[in-house]
């Protein structure tokens, strides 16, 4: 009787520590992706992407790549701001993309030609 119940505790003993493992396996963080263009469709490499979220104002940043496009990978959940900057081209700035745990968003943005001084706002 007595390894009956202790063949019972270490199975349950076994079930709980998956369980806690597999809990604490599933990601609290997200991504926000996308591409930067210009008015006639073309990449635009080389653009400064800051991401910032706006719940805590925290920012990080990135290039973009020579398509033009950029990644923030592992950020915490949350509603973000993203602004773009490159000479030659007004800076640009996207507001209010929010970026859940298992659902990422992709925020694209077209940069029209001008001063850096100019900003457009998206939202």
């Amino acid at each position: 009787m007595n390894k009956r119940i202790f063949s019972a505790l270490l199975t349950l003993v076994t079930a709980l520590c998956l369980m806690t493992a597999i809990t604490f396996a599933q990601g609290t963080t997200t991504r926000i992706t996308g591409t930067v263009l210009d008015a006639s469709g073309a990449s635009v490499p080389g653009a400064s992407v800051v991401l910032t979220n706006e719940g805590t104002t925290v920012s990080f940043t990135t290039q973009t790549s020579s398509s033009g496009s950029y990644a923030f990978d592992l950020i915490p959940a949350g509603t973000y701001k993203v602004s773009v900057e490159k000479a030659g081209f007004k800076k640009i700035i996207s507001s209010g993309n929010v970026a859940q745990i298992n659902q990422p968003a992709t925020v694209n943005l077209t940069m029209q030609v001008g001063e850096v001084s100019v900003e457009v706002n998206v939202d």
